[in-house]
């Protein structure tokens, strides 16, 4: 086994395939597209060069000598417009000549002329084939590894591969249901149904008793109308819509679920507390076995057929397969060439797999998103919940409460030693649909098909994603979330590694002294080495020797996405990107404002008076806190959440959507000429490269500015923090260098938004609120979600049975002034006449546009009558107050 620090430097292993090229090349026709491509349009399309004739950029030659040290020295050489109009630019800019030629191959050409705004042909002007499938392994069902967690996972893993929907955990009635889904659009011909379930998603928010009391009170005044109960109501609503829960049952504390190849076990492994209710069980002589707890899953095969029954519905569903073939015929016509991106349609993993056949117009496309969740913050409340993202649908629509369907729950308080086994009943009814396909009616057409679900991204928080992708936790030797082969560095003595790309003087930490690493020899992850070391870990001799073998991979067991077919998802690990919410957010909230405080961890041997970028001095930190609290004047009602006074309120729960608005629109304001200038302009790289990477549309010279912003940041932030120093090694956070993935993966991927947690983090929000049961809150949670999606199937069957709303661009009392603009109230009861600098220039205004007609104002006329209204909405749908 060859560590894969050596791969850093050398490229890939001998024999190993050239095909996997840099993403920032992969902006092309993929070879498998282009047979896709002509059938499409009826005629030919351009196939790629074999790949023997393609220099994969980021693979450094066996031949080449390996690249020498970076020196400070190195990157003071040169100074080169970057675009940024945030100030001089910045002195240690000598690895722009670099990256021209890693870029787009020209070193001789100005970086200011590749990266800038002049109309540059893009010298790549040839479709450039991007890497294929790699054939993964197979691991010979006689094999069992000798450490005891590698074979269970092992187990776990051959039992998801033997899913198929007769094994599974459905009735016989719901799997006809699934099978054979009706044939019609949803009508409801029973008055008295009809009433109860208006009445009943009319009062879902509130407690059972207000529906009881409501219905009879209905009943009191009509007699004639039998509505029916609310016990009676949930049994019609899962009745029509076939979601019903999947339940098993669970370690009472939390530690596993009695499921896959633990289904028959009747005491938890991890704490040896039984199954059943032991009182039960021994008054019964063990005739009665009762479980002491049980967990939620949510089938998602019924919610993804409700979403077609109506024409709407199936129209809304058709998305992904309308914009891909529009995809596909643009790029026919570009010569291969992916010049925008605004959405995953357009990364070369999507369409690879489009080329490959592995999605077809058929199929649907699915995102997994994880995450823990704190239901109380004073009480150990801690449970995890999983949710399925529908990319089919529209960016508008596919992240509204309406379209996400809730997984399945983990309850707490205490966190699962074993994640997999409570993923596995959801895992296993997706791996069915996907191997037999899932049968749906489509209202619009009247035609019925079949639909392989394909899971395109697995996306969690770092500390979340180790759950479900069997990588190592972010403190080890190979810290990178979407395992790429950067191999990190730790103190002496210490066991947490850090993503340090340069080597620290006299440094001599064994197995961390490699030579210093540009931003650009980062490789990406590969499907091919991770299957390599994965079967490396396998063959581990014992406990002692897989701690090595999981210390030199940086994997530490097999992903539960191993037992779904190959087929219908990406190649492992391509399908487990970042997290821009965590890292851009929260991330950066705990490094960089400590850092400009100076309150960060300091070593022994370092001292914070030798920090001179500590400039927010407690005096300074106070300003600094009132002139960000002072801005919320200033931004729209329909931002979401306005920065709070951060010195105030740093310590007590800042949020993530409040550190976006503060890092990345208020900071390079507020902080100029606070920070010293060279911290402060590395700051701005960081956020100029955010913001491009945040907007709806990406062009394609946007992304390889960002991606030179983004080196920059990261080298020059080491510089200028760490100086190289052993006992800075720390300051050298997983976030700093997830950032260079950034602008690779929007190629690869699709822009970071649309798979972050944001959309995790507001679902555990809101079914967090919903909450009625303090008591006994995880299984309340549960029941929440299971509602939550069957309302979401209801009402996607149903729609009539949706409260029409007010027209929400005019509501009562608005008035429309024309061009999209519409003033909302309240608004003043009687008009005035303005004074001062507002009262001249309107008055003035007036007198002008009145002469201009020939109008003369009255002698002495002071002025109009102004009524005030609180609000205005723009034609971009934001509200100004």
């Amino acid at each position: 086994m060859v560590k894969r620090e050596a791969q850093l430097r050398l490229g890939p292993l001998p024999g190993s395939s050239q095909l996997h090229t840099s993403p920032l090349r992969s902006g092309f026709i993929p070879a498998p597209v282009a047979p896709l491509v002509s059938n499409l349009l009826g005629q030919p399309a351009q196939i790629p060069p074999p790949p023997s004739t393609i220099d994969p950029v980021g693979d450094v030659d066996m031949d080449d000598p390996a690249p020498a040290a970076v020196t400070e020295e190195e990157f003071a050489e040169t100074q080169v417009d970057d675009g940024l109009d945030m100030g001089e630019t910045l002195d240690f800019e000598g690895i722009l000549d670099e990256l021209d030629a890693f870029q787009l191959g020209t070193p001789t050409q100005p970086a200011h002329e590749v990266y800038g705004t002049s109309d540059l042909e893009d010298p790549q002007s040839q479709p450039v084939p991007v890497h294929n499938r790699v054939p993964e392994q197979p691991i010979d069902d006689n094999f069992i590894p000798l450490v005891s967690d590698l074979k269970t996972a092992l187990d776990f893993k051959r039992a998801l591969e033997q899913a198929n929907l007769d094994n599974g955990d459905l009735s016989d009635e719901h799997l006809h249901l699934l099978r054979h889904p009706p044939h019609q659009h949803g009508t409801i011909d029973d008055r008295d149904m009809y009433l109860s379930l208006k009445l009943f998603i009319s009062t879902t928010l509130a407690a059972n008793q207000v529906y009881n009391n409501v219905r009879l009170d209905v009943m009191e005044v009509h007699p004639e109308d039998n509505l029916l109960s609310h016990e009676a109501v949930q049994k019609t609503i899962a009745k029509l819509t076939g979601v019903v829960p999947i339940v098993h049952d669970m370690c009472l504390n939390s530690c596993m679920a009695y499921t896959g190849p633990w289904t028959n076990l009747e005491r938890c492994p991890f704490c040896n507390t039984p199954r059943y209710d032991p009182t039960i069980y021994v008054s019964t002589r063990g005739k009665k076995k009762v479980s002491q707890r049980r967990f939620f899953t949510i089938p998602i095969g019924p919610v993804l057929q409700a979403k077609y029954r109506t024409v709407e519905g199936a129209r809304n569903m058709k998305y992904r397969s309308r914009e891909t073939a529009q995809i596909l015929r643009e790029l026919a016509e570009t010569n291969g060439v992916i010049e925008l991106f605004n959405d995953y349609l357009h990364a070369s993993e999507y369409l690879e797999a489009v080329g490959r056949g592995d999605i077809s117009m058929d199929d649907m496309v699915l995102i997994f998103s994880m995450d823990g969740a704190q239901l109380y913050q004073h009480k150990t409340s801690d449970c995890w919940i999983y949710i399925w993202i529908v990319a089919d649908l529209n960016p508008e629509l596919r992240y509204k409460k309406r379209d996400v369907i809730p997984g399945g729950f983990i309850p707490g308080p205490h966190p699962p030693k074993h994640p997999e086994s409570f993923l596995f009943p959801g895992f296993h009814h997706l791996a069915a649909i996907q191997k037999e396909g899932l049968q749906i009616w489509d209202a619009e057409t009247g035609r019925q098909f079949l639909s392989r679900p394909f899971l395109y991204l697995g996306a969690a928080d770092g500390p979340g994603s180790v759950h479900f992708t069997g990588f190592v936790g972010h403190h080890g030797a190979y810290p990178c979330r979407i395992y790429c082969p950067l191999k990190g560095r730790h103190k002496p003595g210490g066991s947490h590694y850090y993503p340090a790309l340069l080597k620290p003087d006299n440094y001599t930490v064994e197995g961390c002294t490699h030579d210093d690493i540009h931003p650009r020899d980062i490789q990406n992850p590969s499907s091919e080495e991770y299957h390599r070391n994965l079967w490396y870990l396998l063959n581990s001799r014992n406990p002692t020797d897989y701690k090595e073998r999981r210390k030199d991979t940086g994997i530490s067991t097999l992903s539960i996405f191993h037992g779904l077919p190959e087929k219908h998802r990406l190649p492992l690990p391509l399908g487990f990107p970042g997290d821009v919410m965590h890292v851009l957010n929260l991330n950066f909230g705990d490094l960089l404002p400590a850092l400009w405080r100076g309150t960060f961890q300091c070593a022994q041997s370092d001292s914070t008076r030798n920090w001179d970028w500590a400039a927010l001095t407690p005096t300074v930190w106070q300003a600094h806190g009132l002139a960000v609290e002072k801005t919320r004047q200033y931004l729209p009602g329909s931002y979401d959440r306005p920065p709070r006074n951060i010195a105030l309120k740093i310590t007590s729960g800042y949020k993530a959507k409040e550190w976006q608005g503060y890092f990345y629109g208020l900071a390079p304001a507020l902080l100029y000429d606070i920070l010293p200038h060279p911290y402060w302009q590395n700051f701005c790289h960081l956020v100029q490269a955010v913001r491009i990477l945040h907007q709806h549309t990406i062009t394609r010279q946007q992304v390889l500015h960002a991606q030179m912003l983004v080196e920059q940041f990261h080298l020059n932030f080491e510089l200028l923090y760490v100086q190289r120093r052993e006992d800075r090694i720390h300051i050298m956070r997983p976030c700093v260098h997830a950032v260079t993935h950034l602008p690779k993966e929007t190629v690869r991927l699709g822009p970071a938004p649309l798979y972050s947690t944001w959309t995790m983090e507001r679902m555990i929000g809101d079914l967090g609120a919903e909450i009625r049961q303090p008591s006994n809150p995880f299984q309340n949670l549960s029941e929440r979600g299971l509602l939550r999606a069957q309302l979401n199937a209801l009402l996607d069957t149903f729609p009539q049975l949706m409260r029409q709303s007010h027209d929400p661009l005019h509501p009562r009392g608005s008035l429309d002034i024309g061009n999209g603009y519409i003033l909302l109230r309240a608004k003043e009861e009687y008009g005035k006449i303005l004074q001062g600098q507002h009262g001249d220039v309107i008055k003035s205004y007036i007198i002008q546009r009145e002469a201009a007609l020939g109008n003369v104002p009255p002698a002495g006329w002071k002025g109009p009558k102004v009524n005030k209204w609180a609000r205005l909405r723009l034609p971009t749908g934001q509200i100004l107050r």
